[in-house]
């Protein structure tokens, strides 16, 4: 082969490759793979959330990330994303943030599900009946135990106010079966004479008064306890109550190592659906539950043990009260045993919760409090409770509505976004929450409800008769009213 004809040769071989090579601008173009939704939308609401200058802020639509946490909130006539995972047409209902319970104890709540329940009882005699008729129709027990009875709800007169109940009350209503009723709030105790017997305690002392404190421990012990598969029952029970009446979050004041393994066991099981922030019931409980430090978050921010719970007693009632300049004062409050078990709680970084009854108690508590602020300073946010939380009970929830309501009412020149924030941004702070959970802004979980009614323009009676359409949490529908 000449070499011209070689070189001619080589050259058609290199094209030819080239081509081969080269893509085709005839090639068929493959199109580009359009990338998987991750995000849901609540869309057509009138949306209200609490703003951080103390109003509220309003949006149209709720964008939420496959995680379960705001996007974003979006305005009237904002683009909405074209692709997502899912979108709700809310069809006008108005949307607000799940409420946060402040201040409740969960458990003898769900268990209160289970036993003699008096929450509804408006007088001494009222409450006397129904134990008579409980007692009657539960003859086989060999306890009564109940919950929430309350004397500060039992009407009286001008001549004969309402006052605690004494053990002869229950004698009358209940005299053979030992019975032991705790109060609303969690801190007093009713027991019969059969009941004190069987504790130990004098009858002198169960003529005097209900229980608090020492007394009231001695007859919780020998009374029988729930077993484990009681407490899960009972979990189940009032978490579901919660969720329904549009709590997504409860501060659980008291909490014990048998509480923290039922809510640990809800968890296991993937049942957990309620936020459970909890205060352990005094330092023992504070450590075998928690250790060293505060628990993480688990189960997807739905389980964190902050702090400690103490109870501080300084009533004339529980024999404990004491009044600077009293003629005869009852015994000094403890302050130096309460000091020592808050800085020992302190130092490891857990929140400190002191619930003071009287005057005395409060006093006391406040003293404690100052003195261990300037060893561990104010960043614990350590908070002196002094009765019940609006919007909660010990026992069973109060409607959230009707807190609302009752806040506008007591306190009006505050109006609806204080009252809102009351049961939505203030326990999310007070409980080191603010980041994840009260005001549906962006990076928090989307714990929400749609409910019936504009309750930022109605009165205060209105907003109590708000009925809850849906509950989502962390952006999953959790109850609807149309359930079974």
């Amino acid at each position: 082969m000449s070499p011209l004809r070689w070189v001619r040769a080589l050259t058609g071989a290199a094209l030819m490759l080239g081509l081969a090579a080269a893509p085709s601008s005839f090639a068929r173009k493959r199109p580009a793979e359009v990338p998987p939704a991750t995000s849901g939308l609540i869309d057509n609401v009138n949306g209200i959330a609490p703003a951080k200058n103390g109003g509220v802020e309003r949006f149209s639509g709720l964008l939420i990330s496959g995680d379960g946490r705001v996007e974003r909130r979006l305005g009237v006539g904002e683009p909405r994303p074209e692709r997502l995972l899912f979108r709700l047409d809310a069809k006008g209902q108005t949307l607000i943030p799940s409420f946060i319970a402040p201040h409740v104890r969960l458990m003898a709540a769900g268990i209160a599900l289970m036993t003699l329940d008096l929450s509804e009882t408006r007088s001494l005699a009222d409450a006397q009946a129904k134990i008579a008729d409980y007692a009657r129709a539960n003859t086989g027990r060999k306890w009564i135990l109940g919950q929430g009875w309350d004397a500060a709800r039992w009407s009286g007169t001008s001549a004969v106010p309402a006052r605690l109940p004494f053990a002869s009350d229950l004698d009358a209503a209940s005299p053979s079966t030992p019975t032991f009723l705790v109060s609303a709030d969690g801190e007093l105790g009713w027991a019969n004479s059969v009941a004190f017997k069987l504790a130990g305690i004098s009858p002198d002392r169960a003529i005097a008064s209900p229980m608090a404190g020492d007394a009231m421990q001695k007859v919780a012990r020998v009374a029988p306890a729930p077993l484990p598969k009681d407490r899960d029952i009972a979990f189940d029970k009032v978490q579901r109550r919660y969720i329904a009446l549009g709590y997504s979050t409860v501060t659980d004041m008291g909490t014990t190592i048998d509480d923290w393994q039922s809510y640990r066991r809800a968890g296991d099981r993937g049942a957990l659906r309620l936020r459970i922030i909890g205060y352990a019931e005094g330092l023992g409980h504070m450590l075998t539950i928690a250790g060293p430090a505060p628990t993480p978050w688990l189960y997807d921010e739905h389980l964190k043990l902050n702090g400690v719970h103490f109870t501080l007693d300084g009533t004339l009632a529980s024999g404990t009260a004491w009044m600077k300049g009293s003629p005869s004062p009852g015994p000094r409050i403890e302050g130096t045993r309460l000091r020592n078990q808050m800085s020992r709680a302190a130092m490891d970084g857990f929140q400190l919760v002191l619930s003071a009854h009287g005057d005395a108690a409060v006093v006391e508590g406040q003293m404690a409090f100052a003195e261990v602020a300037q060893t561990y300073g104010a960043g614990l946010r350590s908070r002196l409770e002094t009765g019940a939380t609006i919007g909660s009970d010990a026992t069973l929830p109060l409607p959230p509505f009707q807190a609302l309501a009752q806040i506008i009412k007591t306190s009006p020149d505050r109006g609806f976004a204080t009252a809102l924030a009351a049961l939505t941004t203030r326990p999310g702070f007070d409980a080191f929450a603010e980041a994840r959970i009260g005001a549906l802004e962006e990076g928090q979980w989307a714990d929400f409800l749609l409910i019936d009614r504009d309750i930022s323009v109605q009165s205060p009676d209105d907003i109590a008769e708000t009925r809850i359409a849906e509950q989502w949490i962390a952006g999953k529908r959790a109850w609807r009213r149309d359930d079974p």
